[in-house]
């Protein structure tokens, strides 16, 4: 099956979906085009594998709750 997408588009759909910005009509839509496309496919999961890395690797910092309120004070909110 011919990919209508160019890379672009389709590494901009795959985005959107991790990001849960896509409907579900978009979703499944996508989802067949991964399924049944070896490009998509391999895009799809080279986004999955990164975000899985990201999630399991970055770990964020805590900040006490004293700080923030010092800034937001600073900044007069």
């Amino acid at each position: 099956m011919e990919n209508p997408y160019t890379v672009q588009q389709i590494e901009n759909k795959v985005n959107l979906y991790f990001d849960n910005a896509l409907n579900e009509k978009e979703s499944s839509e996508l989802l067949n085009q991964v399924d049944t496309n070896p490009q998509c496919h391999q895009i799809f999961n080279q986004e999955k594998k990164s975000r899985e890395f990201i999630k399991s690797h970055v770990s964020r910092f805590t900040v006490p709750t004293d700080f923030i309120q010092t800034i937001k004070n600073k900044i007069n909110l």
